[in-house]
């Protein structure tokens, strides 16, 4: 029983810098994207709905490899992270939708 909780300990309470993240996005999609393409050292991507620079992000592994991009999100405090993050990312605070409106800031 106590290797069990000692495993646990190192799974989750052990400060992250002993265990490098392998994954940034939610469900290892951006594992799945790099895989794809392994071969390529540069390329763009467009990230809408980009949320945080590294906590659930779909590109950031591609970012660390030397690519660069567009990121969309509607919340003006996500684009003020990736504009401190992500310098030579073209940042850009929007709303995608099928209706042509304009929408009040609603963060």
């Amino acid at each position: 029983m106590k290797n069990i909780f000692k495993h646990l300990y190192y799974l989750y309470y052990r400060p992250k810098i002993f265990f490098p993240k392998k994954t940034y996005s939610t469900y290892g999609e951006d594992i799945i994207i790099e895989q794809f393409f392994k071969n390529k050292k540069k390329g763009f991507y467009v990230d809408i709905g980009c949320y945080h620079p590294l906590e659930g992000n779909n590109t950031y592994l591609l970012f660390k490899k030397g690519w660069n991009g567009i990121n969309a999100d509607v919340n003006s405090l996500s684009i003020e992270l990736f504009n401190r993050a992500r310098e030579k990312d073209h940042n850009i605070n929007l709303a995608v939708s099928d209706k042509k409106t304009k929408i009040e800031n609603l963060f």
